[in-house]
């Protein structure tokens, strides 16, 4: 008899690396280029330079996109020196062009603008139409 499971959320997906597919869900997205590039904000300004800090605030952002709120998990990328998408959730929306980030671990980079602040899930599949 075989193993029947309710999947909320996603589809399971086998992940190579830990050789195991139970557990692991792959959701799908699906809408134009412009709902997809909503999903991101880019050119984020911050001063001073970051330095093992776990609150950031951007500033400048070119979005005034709607649907970015308190509590979204979303992924910040540095320009230059600290490109390593690194993960923390929405604390407050000041204004269209403003965030305060709280970081799930302390954040370090030299860089003071060009900073992309992007909610992509890794876990997600997008197919833009």
């Amino acid at each position: 008899m075989s193993n029947l499971t309710e999947i909320i959320g996603g589809q399971p997906y086998f992940d190579a690396t830990a050789g195991n597919s139970k557990n692991k869900l792959l959701d799908f997205w699906k809408g134009s280029q412009a709902q997809y590039d909503l999903l991101k904000r880019t050119n984020g300004a911050i001063s001073p330079a970051p330095s093992g800090v776990t609150s950031l605030v951007f500033t400048g952002l070119n979005s005034v996109a709607t649907g970015w709120s308190v509590g979204d998990v979303v992924y910040v990328t540095g320009s230059s020196n600290n490109t390593t998408r690194s993960k923390g959730t929405i604390a407050a929306v000041p204004a269209a062009t403003e965030l305060t980030i709280t970081m799930d671990a302390a954040y370090t980079s030299t860089d003071t603008t060009g900073y992309q602040i992007d909610k992509y899930d890794p876990n997600t599949l997008y197919l833009i139409t």
